[in-house]
């Protein structure tokens, strides 16, 4: 594993660098999974829903990669300086969502500009964590990213009640809460750690790879890997599917948004055995076989949303969260620093992101014309045959780019 530490991992970093996963997960669970809730409250159908959180995620998928671009090769347009701009901006757009609320089109406009820049910062808080443990700082990445889960769990526990007992109308400020505390853990962990970029270091004048690839380029070097990506929003087409329409699968068996919100947060408590240990698992696992493991997971996962006829079928499949989501998730991480040059990383992690987010275009955009012409079951089914085949492409994705890489050597 070219980038997992050898230093001794230093408790207050990782501390540090996790009460940013921490609160950013949590804004982004608020932000994303209540999105329906919150529209549908504003008179939205599913289908329009689905139209927004597609052209977000359509115009994200394109724009993570150009902001991973201008990290790695702008000194003017730091990964740290673009991390904090995004941050701010989605703390201001949760704050005007609260005073657009009485408009139609605005507020829907408004909401499509918040997710876009909470979307976008996704790869650089990865990013930012990888470049530390590159540069020897002893970061426990798997233990940070836990502690997403963890307080993703506790938001959607406490959210899910308070829209229950309140309704959606204050979940902008709850939004602009979350992300204002996110933005000031950044800027603390800036400030007690100095990001490496900003010291000299010495480069190979003879470069034998080349820095910078178009999407073309990077897929004809990086076949496998490529395949793999493709895999993944296949995967994360109906992972987005159920995420997204969650609260219309809950009403199916008679729950409500408390319900949904029990839901999601199961999912992020079983996401902790694993994230926490996943330094260990490294030492006893093949990276490429905890994600192939993911991905049949994945596909559970949804055969069993599809039977569900009942709230605790429901809260079962969500426990394949541990052997999905809580594999993928940091596996792919660092998955992208065995399989790409180093040069390449935050594009690769760029490019990973965004094929996550090209399934939550394609789920949203599925998942709401299915609900709107057909059913519940329906849906499920054409996202179970979706998962299928995004497994099996994953894992000769992943096979075709460890066979290029004993290749090479």
């Amino acid at each position: 594993m070219k980038y997992i530490s050898k230093a001794t991992s230093s408790s207050k970093i990782t501390a540090k660098y996790s009460f940013i996963h921490g609160s950013y997960w949590m804004a982004f669970g608020a932000t994303y999974n209540f999105v329906t809730v919150y529209l549908l409250a504003k008179n939205y159908s599913s289908s329009a829903i689905g139209i927004i959180m597609a052209i977000t995620n359509i115009l994200s998928a394109i724009l993570q990669p150009i902001v991973a671009s201008y990290a790695d090769q702008e000194k003017k347009y730091t990964l740290k300086s673009l991390m904090l701009i995004f941050l701010s901006l989605s703390t201001s757009f949760s704050m005007l969502l609260y005073f657009t609320k009485a408009s139609y089109s605005i507020n829907a406009f408004v909401y499509f500009l918040l997710l876009l820049s909470m979307l976008t910062v996704h790869p650089l808080l990865n990013g930012l964590g990888m470049k530390y443990i590159e540069k020897g700082y002893g970061i426990n990445f798997g233990l940070s990213r836990s502690m997403g889960s963890l307080t993703y769990a506790v938001m959607s526990v406490v959210l899910g009640n308070l829209v229950d007992k309140n309704g959606p109308g204050l979940l902008p400020l709850y939004y602009f809460l979350l992300f204002f505390i996110t933005t000031a853990a950044t800027v603390l962990f800036l400030r007690s750690y100095p990001y490496p970029s900003d010291e000299p270091t010495e480069e190979p004048k003879n470069q034998s790879i080349k820095q910078s690839l178009s999407l073309i380029e990077f897929s004809k070097m990086y076949s496998g890997f490529s395949l793999y990506l493709i895999g993944v929003i296949f995967i994360f087409i109906c992972f987005n599917i159920i995420n997204i329409y969650m609260i219309r699968i809950i009403e199916s068996v008679g729950g409500s948004e408390k319900n949904m919100g029990t839901a999601f947060a199961i999912a992020a408590i079983v996401e902790l055995p694993f994230m926490l240990t996943f330094s260990s698992l490294l030492r006893r696992f093949k990276i490429e076989t905890l994600l192939m493991v993911s991905a049949w997971a994945f596909t559970a996962k949804v055969l069993l949303t599809f039977f569900a006829e009942s709230l605790l079928v429901i809260y079962i499949a969500q426990g394949f969260q541990m052997f999905s989501y809580a594999l993928f998730i940091p596996g792919s991480i660092y998955y992208v620093t065995t399989a790409l040059h180093k040069s390449h990383m935050l594009k690769g992690q760029a490019y990973t992101t965004s094929a996550t987010t090209v399934g939550a275009v394609l789920g949203s955009l599925i998942g709401g014309y299915l609900l709107s012409f057909t059913s519940i079951k329906t849906m499920l089914a054409v996202g179970f045959m979706v998962s299928i085949i995004g497994t099996f492409l994953m894992i000769l994705g992943i096979r075709n780019c460890s066979k290029c890489s004993r290749d090479k050597n």
